[in-house]
């Protein structure tokens, strides 16, 4: 049979691996993070429970040993007392101290002589009986120099003495020492003990029980919890958490993460949408051009109308596409939290003024009123403000016909402030209105698109003002007019 040779270099990295490897599968095993949650709460609640009764117990069988120990010493005290005092009535010592001096149950009384003999006892036959007592010896050896001792010697758990001296009219020393052996008491507080020690177990293993019992009971909701978050996908996002008629923490979770997943399944669909729509819009312009240059390949090269209009068509749809993707790039940058805000003091007159000179020298086809214009400061930022304005004002000279009248206002109100757009044109029927801050929504897609418009102005606006801590009131009637209004707080000078 061939023999295995291990070198001692090898024995010893088996040795150390094993080592490793039990080290491992020991943390492992005893790691409490690997533990389930029911099962560290039962742990941490049975710790509590075991520590509660440990530390009542340890007091209960305390306050038991120290009051027995008080009432030893009671009776030691009582019976030296009513001994002396019939000794010191009856001026003799003899047998009948045992019975008329009143000497409580269970006290044992031992009387010497002058010379430290005993001389009576009433020990019990089975116990041993002190003929002799060192402190008796000492006294009647020491005198004054080693006293018999005044309090009582002995503790709780040993035989406790105390002493006393008396003399006859004969002038002859007698020692008395009564003493008590604490049998009993140690045998109650050493059963007490033992049953505490089984009521602190007993209780420990029920506790742990109807923990686990309580604790897999109470957990269970988050099992179904889990369970349905789990089967929730993108296709599924429509999936609830069902909950219960209890009210408590779990319950208040389930209803929380069914918020959460409505907000969720929210958001998703009005990405969806916004995606859908956008491809909508993108292939629209696309198609437009598309056809303009099929046009020009087959024969408008040599067609100077059909030139002169393939280049209008694609250079208005191309600024359509333009304008589109910057807004989109908007809305990108606005969601990434890389639209970069730069919030400074604004003078609202003197902003409104740039725009009513800007509008004024751009467009000449319709007659453009500042009607009122109040200084006020507010906190803002003064790039995201104007653009929003613009929306309005590009809003009203769009839908309002040729001729028509766009009044431009800021009314200072008490502590806000009140940009108004107000025009003549075609106005927003009312069951719409609350509509047209959606994105790409348009009142009429065909007259929208023939302005060129997106259908995303308004919720850029939306958002600028939310951003700005403004508040947007649209007020319309159909063929009198739109009226758009932007509020900010004014900032209260310090």
């Amino acid at each position: 049979m061939a023999k295995i040779i291990l070198k001692p270099s090898v024995g010893l990295d088996i040795l150390l691996m094993n080592k490793k490897f039990l080290h491992q599968r020991k943390h492992r095993w005893f790691s409490p993070a690997l533990l389930p949650l029911f099962a560290k709460m039962v742990l941490l609640y049975s710790s509590i429970v075991f520590c509660i009764l440990l530390i009542v117990s340890i007091i209960t069988i305390t306050s038991v040993y120290y009051t027995m120990a008080d009432s030893m010493k009671n009776d030691l005290y009582n019976s030296a007392n009513s001994t002396t005092d019939y000794l010191n009535t009856h001026k003799k010592m003899d047998s009948s101290v045992f019975i008329r001096s009143n000497l409580r149950p269970s006290v044992t009384l031992q009387i010497y002589d002058g010379a430290g003999k005993l001389v009576i006892d009433n020990s019990p036959t089975h116990a041993v009986k002190k003929l002799s007592d060192r402190y008796i010896d000492d006294d009647i050896q020491n005198g004054t120099d080693s006293p018999l001792p005044t309090d009582i010697e002995g503790t709780g758990t040993s035989e406790l003495s105390y002493y006393k001296k008396w003399s006859d009219n004969n002038d002859k020393t007698y020692y008395l020492r009564f003493s008590r052996i604490p049998d009993k008491e140690n045998g109650f507080i050493s059963l007490l003990s033992k049953q505490l020690v089984a009521s602190i177990l007993i209780s420990l293993i029920l506790t742990i029980l109807s923990g686990m019992y309580l604790m897999k009971k109470s957990l269970a909701p988050l099992q179904e919890i889990s369970k349905t978050i789990k089967g929730i996908e993108v296709n599924k996002l429509g999936s609830r958490i069902s909950v219960s008629d209890k009210k408590n923490e779990i319950h208040d979770l389930a209803v929380t993460i069914n918020q959460a997943l409505d907000r969720i399944e929210y958001g998703y669909k009005q990405q969806q949408q916004f995606i859908s729509d956008a491809s909508h819009e993108l292939r629209t312009p696309i198609t437009v051009i598309t056809g303009y240059v099929n046009l020009l390949d087959r024969w408008g090269k040599n067609d100077p109308e059909a030139l002169q209009e393939s280049i209008t068509a694609i250079k208005s749809e191309t600024e359509y596409m333009h304008q589109l993707i910057e807004r989109l790039l908007f809305f990108d940058r606005s969601n990434s939290g890389t639209l970069k805000k730069h919030f400074m003091d604004i003078n609202t007159s003197i902003l409104l003024q740039e725009l009513y000179n800007e509008i004024s020298f751009i467009d000449t086809q319709h007659t453009i009123i500042l009607k009122q214009n109040d200084s006020a400061t507010i906190y803002a930022e003064p790039g995201s403000v104007k653009q929003m304005l613009r929306i309005f004002i590009d809003n009203a000279l769009k839908y309002t016909p040729m001729g028509g009248t766009i009044y431009l206002s800021c009314e200072k109100r008490e502590h806000k402030i009140c940009y108004k757009i107000a025009d003549t044109g075609i106005g927003i029927p009312t069951n719409e209105q609350k509509l047209v801050f959606e994105r790409f929504y348009r009142v009429e897609s065909s007259r929208s698109k023939e302005t060129g418009g997106s259908g995303l102005g308004l919720s850029i606006a939306k958002y600028i003002a939310k951003g700005n801590n403004a508040e947007l009131h649209l007020e319309s009637e159909i063929n009198k007019g739109t009226t758009m209004i932007a509020v900010f707080p004014i900032k209260e000078s310090s």
